[in-house]
């Protein structure tokens, strides 16, 4: 990716996503937080996606086991 990606220092994993899913914060092996974004994004949405990600971990939400922003139906 960019350098824009790399100045918090959170890993970011490029992978081929179903269209709706622009990407998503998870915990890696290390328990630290990883973003994974939606390849097939052009890069203009990849790193509106990566802000979004990045705003759920400032915020905590990715160690809250109750929180979900969307549930799988």
């Amino acid at each position: 990716m960019t350098d824009l990606f790399d100045v918090d220092q959170i890993p970011v994993v490029l992978m081929n996503l179903p269209a709706h899913i622009r990407g998503f914060c998870c915990l890696g092996s290390d328990y630290e937080p990883c973003i994974v974004l939606n390849a097939r994004l052009p890069q203009e949405q990849r790193v509106r996606a990566y802000l979004h990600e990045i705003e759920h971990i400032r915020k905590g939400e990715l160690y809250d086991a109750g929180y979900t922003e969307y549930a799988e139906t």
